[in-house]
């Protein structure tokens, strides 16, 4: 039911479609975006941000154990703080790790916990550092293409169904598809994953990301091409469209998701509430709310395009 309504196109959502796929899957974590007090930010998710190790660092996920990331170590992560009394910390994803520090990590620290910290004191206070470089995994210091959720019926709610696939792409530029993380049982390992590609190279266009993968995978139709003397599958990685999620339990509308088609399969993302203001707009939705002015909402969208 709610996927034949959320699928149902009209005028406006064609026009928000073609207008979110031309600010492109570079741009995606952009439209992910919240508010920064009700203005527009100059910043983009610290979460999304990439960053170089210029020390080696113990990492930990509580507890006793720890695990040393040399140094070099290119990360995922941001600073939080728990309590202002205390030293904040670093959180680092740990499934965009490189191949060779996931099994570090799986190794000896955990293979239940999706991200790992360390704590920000002493000579651990100058250890993180920017990372510039221009890969498939990182773009001047921003993740290329976010952690992206597998969509199925379940997706149209608020609450996705629990151990739902997702793909994403390591800090050593391998493409991780992840459908048999979780058990029959419910027990979450993470060095599961049912298939790791490496990304050979990726071009970046004006709206779609083209990866070339080193062998093809399984499900996804990626195309066989020739490059130079050898063969390479190109997967194809564009924006689809827009989407509401609703309350798992009595239905009232929820956020505003977008399609993220990634060869034969769909994924998404959440969108952020700068994006929602512009949809809902758009739509002359009663239920969202302005996270900034209508205006803000509409430029911010145009400078992305």
């Amino acid at each position: 039911m709610l996927k034949k309504r959320e699928n149902k196109k009209t005028a406006t959502s064609r026009q928000i479609d073609a207008a979110l796929d031309q600010v492109g899957v570079k741009n995606l974590s952009a439209l992910m975006q919240d508010d920064n007090n009700g203005e527009l930010p100059t910043d983009l998710p610290a979460a999304l941000s990439t960053h170089k190790l210029t020390r080696a660092v113990k990492i930990s996920v509580g507890g006793k154990k720890s695990v040393t990331l040399p140094k070099g170590s290119v990360v995922l992560g941001s600073k939080y703080t728990l309590n202002p009394d205390f030293p904040s910390r670093f959180g680092i994803a740990i499934e965009n790790l490189s191949k060779k520090n996931q099994k570090r990590v799986f190794k000896s620290l955990s293979k239940v916990q999706p991200s790992a910290y360390f704590v920000l004191e002493g000579k651990n206070q100058t250890a993180v550092g920017p990372y510039t470089k221009k890969t498939a995994f990182s773009y001047r210091g921003v993740q290329n293409l976010p952690d992206l959720q597998s969509k199925n019926l379940q997706s149209y709610f608020d609450g996705d169904r629990t151990g739902n696939p997702f793909l994403t792409v390591t800090a050593d530029n391998y493409l991780n598809d992840y459908t048999n993380y979780r058990s029959k049982s419910g027990k979450v390992n993470y060095s599961k994953y049912s298939q790791s590609v490496k990304i050979k190279k990726l071009k970046r266009g004006k709206t779609n990301f083209t990866y070339y993968l080193a062998k093809p995978m399984k499900g996804f139709g990626a195309k066989k091409v020739r490059v130079g003397k050898a063969y390479q599958y190109k997967l194809k990685v564009s924006l689809g469209h827009v989407f509401r999620s609703y309350d798992n339990y009595n239905l009232d509308p929820g956020g505003y998701r977008i399609t993220v088609k990634v060869g034969k399969k769909s994924f998404y993302v959440n969108l952020g509430n700068i994006a929602e203001t512009y949809i809902g707009n758009a739509k002359n939705d009663q239920y969202v709310e302005n996270a900034v002015k209508p205006a803000d909402a509409q430029k911010y969208i145009a400078n992305l395009q």
